[in-house]
């Protein structure tokens, strides 16, 4: 991959972004590699304040001797670059303690802006609440640019949506005695807790047939009216035994 531009970024950033790009790009047809290869390079440059960054490119196919080879000319317009100006929130009526909520972001006021950094801290944000029974809660980052002072500020608009409660868990191919003994673990009627039913997988990992990652291993039903959450989960062979 080869880039080119008026670049101010060092030249071992441009190097790393290059890296990177060559060991995870994937892709189903020339286009497909072209394109995520392209938002790569961007996301490269916007976590390196270069916010409003526009890239454009071409592809070049080489047939060899060790067989296809994909070429691809970035072309990138840095614009300028910008540091944090600050975060703040709104909607956020469950968790008031705004500075609790600030120190899932890990980006000072001040800091180079970073894309990867707000996306880290808003998965933060999600995990935060989903801890609190906040399953459907979703965040959405509103930027405001200050050009003259290269200062971008965000504010996370909170959609809490309801706390859920588990309202029954079961596992099915296990002896009546056996569930019960698990189940004191994590038993039905308390807030849902992503972190804790994770913590509960891994520690019961023998018991089950599938990494605790498998969609197949845990059925879950959700009552938005209600506001409850039902879980089956498959200790026997079959995932679909019962």
């Amino acid at each position: 991959m080869k880039i080119s531009g008026a670049l101010q970024i060092p030249i071992s950033d441009q190097d790393m972004i290059v890296n990177s790009i060559k060991l995870q790009i994937h892709g189903d047809s020339v286009g497909e590699v072209t394109d995520e290869a392209l938002e790569r390079v961007r996301a490269g440059w916007q976590d390196r304040g270069y916010f409003k960054v526009q890239v454009s490119g071409k592809t070049k196919t080489l047939v060899g001797g060790h067989g296809r080879r994909i070429v691809i000319e970035a072309r990138v317009d840095e614009g300028m670059q910008y540091r944090l100006s600050e975060i703040t929130f709104k909607n956020n009526k469950v968790i008031g303690d705004v500075e609790s909520l600030r120190t899932l972001f890990p980006i000072k006021d001040g800091d180079i802006f970073s894309r990867e950094k707000i996306a880290e801290g808003l998965e933060n944000l999600r995990k935060f609440y989903g801890e609190l029974g906040y399953i459907n809660f979703t965040a959405v980052p509103d930027t405001e640019f200050d050009d003259a002072g290269r200062m971008i500020s965000l504010e996370i608009d909170a959609d809490e949506g309801k706390q859920f409660h588990v309202s029954s868990i079961n596992i099915v191919g296990l002896d009546e005695p056996s569930r019960t003994a698990i189940l004191k673990d994590f038993p039905a009627g308390q807030v849902y807790n992503e972190k804790l039913f994770r913590l509960f997988l891994e520690k019961h990992s023998s018991t089950f047939n599938l990494h605790s990652d498998d969609p197949r291993l845990t059925l879950r039903r959700l009552d938005e009216r209600a506001g409850t959450i039902a879980i089956t989960l498959y200790a026997c062979p079959c995932p679909v035994c019962d």
